[in-house]
């Protein structure tokens, strides 16, 4: 049995929601909850696989009530399901370990692949040990960040990997000078994948002017980078 429980304060967006789920099919039961108070108990009193969660509910915020649901390590899943888009909440919410996130408005194919993330860990997690072409099923779908994304002429995912993983090791944001120094790359290739991420929109860049001195350019993520496949 899989259930279910949708935190949303706002009663359409929970509907629709809700008729996402029932024209997917594929759990149990649906609960839902338009406060973290009464999410709580229902926790408490049901058995819940996967929680959709808001953030910004009518008595607290839902960055707050998944820090707590990790610290008393509880094993439901969560994806989160918001407007806010700011990157430092992206990033929290990565942290504490979500199965997904969706920026308010999306579509029943985006939150079809959202569920399809879910289905893939909870398959691949069912026995007591696992080899890594199981652990591949869960991880590799999550490792394209573009898959119709064609890269550059003179551009290389291997280089473009290397890009992103050092990209995650830096503090948000990040200058050139930095990725470079991470990565070792020269400061015209790590430029060029620059550009190529800020392109399509997985990094923001921003110009800082000084009072004295050449204005200087920092990105931060968007997006969380992954690797391509």
């Amino acid at each position: 049995m899989t259930n279910i429980l949708i935190v949303e304060d706002d009663p359409m967006v929970q509907f629709i929601h809700r008729n996402y789920l029932e024209k997917i099919g594929t759990f149990d039961t649906i609960y839902s909850s338009e406060t973290i108070a009464e999410a709580k108990k229902l926790l408490s009193s049901r058995s819940i696989q996967l929680v959709l969660l808001d953030i910004r509910l009518k008595d607290g915020n839902g960055i707050d009530f998944l820090t707590d649901l990790r610290r008393t390590k509880q094993t439901v899943d969560v994806i989160l399901i918001t407007a806010a888009n700011e990157v430092n909440i992206v990033n929290d919410a990565l942290h504490l370990g979500v199965i997904d996130y969706l920026i308010k408005p999306f579509t029943l194919e985006r939150f079809e692949k959202s569920i399809q993330r879910y289905r893939t860990k909870h398959q691949a997690l069912v026995t007591d040990q696992l080899d890594q072409s199981q652990l591949d099923t869960y991880f590799e779908p999550q490792t394209t960040i573009a898959p119709t994304v064609d890269l550059d002429k003179g551009l290389s995912k291997a280089t473009l990997q290397l890009i992103q993983g050092a990209i995650k090791q830096l503090p948000q944001p990040f200058t050139v000078a930095q990725l470079t120094t991470e990565t070792g790359l020269s400061h015209v290739s790590v430029r060029k994948y620059l550009s190529f991420l800020e392109d399509h929109h997985f990094l923001k860049g921003d110009t800082i002017y000084r009072k004295t001195g050449r204005p200087y350019k920092t990105y931060q993520m968007v997006t969380a980078p992954h690797a391509l496949s």
